[in-house]
């Protein structure tokens, strides 16, 4: 199981999501949890990008847990997730993801709350399958797609599970540009640097105008931890 690790280079703090297939469990959340607060105590000029080293980005849910837990364990489980989400989306300084490799499920959700985003040229998709497997999508996470991408795009992605290839996803808007795999960090942090300095409350509380309805289900979430 890869757990996050987080390293600077200049004004840039790059989380790397770990060479397996990245998938988001409890304690992939609790380790972001304690990685975006190491983050966000950081005073000055500052940028977050995050990447894996693998062939996967991110792999989505712990679908083997989800499978053996009980509903109010799964619910529990998936908002405690989907709370690192929301701050990545509402975090207090530029964000870029850059896209090594496959982006599944909750791992797709993950890119888009960037604010940029550059993925690998060559290889990986950004998917959203779960019409491929009998599931559905909470409304905390169909507002997240709502403020992320135009209706024709969500609408493809969301009622067919169609797999974007890095060209197709900056196409459709869902990802910026995307490079060969030895330049996609350097461009995500060139990204990243640019802004570097806008990084602090008013970036914040510009992004919490953008998207209103998820920083109230952030809100909501701290408030029951769920």
């Amino acid at each position: 199981m890869a757990i996050p690790s987080m390293t600077r280079q200049g004004d840039c703090f790059i989380i790397d999501f770990g060479d397996d297939e990245n998938v988001t469990t409890d304690v992939w959340g609790s380790t972001m949890s304690s990685l975006l607060d190491e983050f966000e105590a950081v005073e000055g000029p500052r940028c977050l990008i995050t990447t894996g080293s693998g062939k996967h980005y991110s792999n989505g849910l712990d679908v083997a847990f989800m499978a053996q837990a009980s509903g109010e364990e799964i619910g529990a489980y998936v908002g405690r997730v989907c709370r690192i989400v929301y701050r990545i989306m509402l975090l207090d300084a530029p964000t870029v993801a850059a896209v090594n490799g496959h982006a599944f499920g909750l791992g797709a959700f993950l890119v888009l709350a960037h604010d940029q985003s550059v993925m690998r040229q060559d290889r990986g998709y950004w998917n959203l399958p779960e019409v491929h497997l009998s599931m559905s999508f909470p409304r905390h996470l169909m507002c997240l797609l709502d403020a992320t991408m135009s209706a024709p795009v969500r609408r493809r992605a969301v009622a067919t599970g169609h797999r974007y290839t890095g060209p197709e996803a900056v196409a459709a808007g869902i990802v910026d540009a995307v490079e060969p795999l030895e330049s996609l960090v350097a461009s995500a942090l060139e990204r990243g640097q640019a802004l570097a300095q806008t990084a602090g409350p008013n970036l914040q509380l510009v992004k919490r105008q953008l998207f209103h309805e998820v920083a109230v289900l952030l809100d909501r979430s701290v408030e029951t931890g769920r």
